[in-house]
């Protein structure tokens, strides 16, 4: 994961979308990077200079050259500003615009959902039978 500390902090989020609404019908592959991207951020925090807290809730983007580069989080710390992007591809125009970059590695996680208990039951009445 990339980790950039922008020079200027983002003030303007009309092409972001908020991570909640995001999330709201994303698959299961998007939960898990998401999650990826925020614990990137907490491994790197010393190197970019993240402190832990944010200003408001995480932001998505989708690159704006429109090139086959997935989402990045955008992350807005509490102090002046500073923002922080992650993203699972290099970003060119974050590297441009950054102070500070760091390199992560993802943390592996399955996207896949836990089950619920109507699977557990539907399993054991499987197993029984």
């Amino acid at each position: 994961m990339f980790i950039y500390r922008l020079v200027t902090p983002i003030d303007d989020f009309d092409d972001l979308m908020a991570l909640p609404d995001w999330l709201r019908d994303a698959p299961p592959a998007s939960i898990a990077w998401a999650l990826q991207a925020v614990l990137a951020l907490y491994d790197a925090a010393e190197q970019v200079g993240w402190r832990g807290d944010m200003r408001h809730l995480p932001s998505v983007g989708i690159s704006p050259s429109g090139n086959d580069h997935g989402p990045h989080l955008v992350v807005k710390q509490y102090d002046n500003g500073a923002t922080f992007i992650i993203s699972s591809d290099p970003l060119p125009w974050a590297d441009a615009q950054s102070s500070v970059q760091a390199i992560a590695t993802a943390h592996r996680i399955a996207p896949l959902a836990h089950p619920t208990a109507a699977d557990i039951a539907e399993v054991m009445t499987t197993a029984w039978s």
